[in-house]
């Protein structure tokens, strides 16, 4: 029997969205027999984010300098799944390929964009709010609401009673040096004000250095050693796009603290949430000390009760089931 192929596109430059394809990948093997991740260009050793995914590292394919071996598998794709536009690859594809594309808000273009998503069997988006702003407005009919989650399995907690002595994670992944000064800051400042908490920065980035409480090497599977330890994620993300570690927080059972801005305010990332007023130039050193206030109002507001704790928790269930939705339209797959 022929292998059935899913063809993913999307960059791996160490990313919050290079972690939701490789989330995305793992969930497609469970329904198709191979996946296939092409990138635009070559992840050499001395790239950057080398060793982000011990899996994927050698595994996924270089448009740039293996564009003709990608071209003749493709008669076999029976689908491709866009993280980034990218018309090359699409004019490779077989005609009884089906495509989508996740839109970007941060990246969208009213001319090339929406040729591009308009060309695409289904347009994905992720929340409510990249429906009111692009695919209303630009009358795209083939969309899905696709509120992406991790499909993890749920990892026990420990009880804490008060976020005061809770463990923080702060994720970094594809923010600027500036941005990760800022959160360096911003957590020396919550730990001056809450002593008990203990705090770790993850991002990945192999050129850097490793530090107390700053992980420079945060890899995949690093990533869930730390969730697995984490009672409180300080999620500061200011171009946030998936809402991936909205999705953590629902999954997992930890509270989590982020900027009021979408999709992190939509119903889907209701689960455990704290909401920190986005301030006016955003993370930034100036920010710093408002940003921590915020934080530390948080940790000091104690739980009354269980209820209190899992507040809208409900509402990962409701992303669960229209992430489900969309995946089963996509594969052809009947709801149970």
């Amino acid at each position: 029997m022929q292998k059935r192929i899913v063809g993913l596109f999307a960059n791996y430059n160490a990313s919050e969205k290079t972690l939701c394809a490789m989330y995305l990948a793992k969930h497609v093997i469970h329904r198709y027999r191979h996946v296939v991740w092409v990138v635009p260009d070559d992840v050499s050793s001395k790239s950057p984010y080398f060793g982000f995914s011990h899996k994927w590292d050698a595994s996924v394919k270089s448009l740039q300098s293996k564009g003709a071996e990608i071209k003749k598998q493709l008669a076999s794709w029976e689908m491709c799944i866009f993280f980034e536009e990218n018309e090359v690859l699409y004019s490779f594809l077989p005609a009884v390929a089906k495509t989508a594309v996740f839109i970007d808000p941060y990246t969208w273009n009213p001319d090339s964009s929406r040729s591009f998503v308009k060309k695409c069997t289904y347009a994905l988006a992720v929340s409510p709010y990249v429906t009111n702003q692009i695919i209303q407005p630009h009358t795209l009919f083939n969309h899905l609401l696709c509120p992406f989650d991790s499909t993890l399995q749920l990892i026990p907690k420990a009880y804490f009673s008060s976020g005061q002595t809770a463990v923080l994670f702060y994720p970094a992944y594809g923010m600027s040096f500036l941005e990760r000064q800022c959160i360096q800051h911003v957590s020396e400042i919550v730990k001056e004000c809450c002593p008990d908490t203990k705090s770790v920065i993850g991002y990945y980035d192999a050129n850097e250095t490793p530090e107390l409480g700053r992980d420079a090497r945060t890899f995949d599977w690093k990533l869930m050693d730390y969730l697995k330890q984490t009672d409180w994620i300080v999620d500061l993300n200011p171009r946030p796009l998936m809402g991936l570690f909205g999705s953590f927080a629902g999954a997992l059972n930890i509270q989590w603290s982020c900027f009021d801005i979408p999709p992190n305010n939509d119903e889907y990332n209701e689960a455990r949430r704290h909401l920190i007023p986005y301030p006016k130039g955003g993370l930034t050193l100036e920010n710093a000390d408002k940003i921590a206030e915020e934080i530390v109002r948080h940790l000091m507001m104690p739980f009354r009760d269980d209820i209190d704790r899992n507040k809208r928790a409900g509402s990962y269930s409701k992303r669960i089931l229209e992430f489900t939705r969309a995946m089963n339209k996509l594969f052809d797959a009947k709801s149970r």
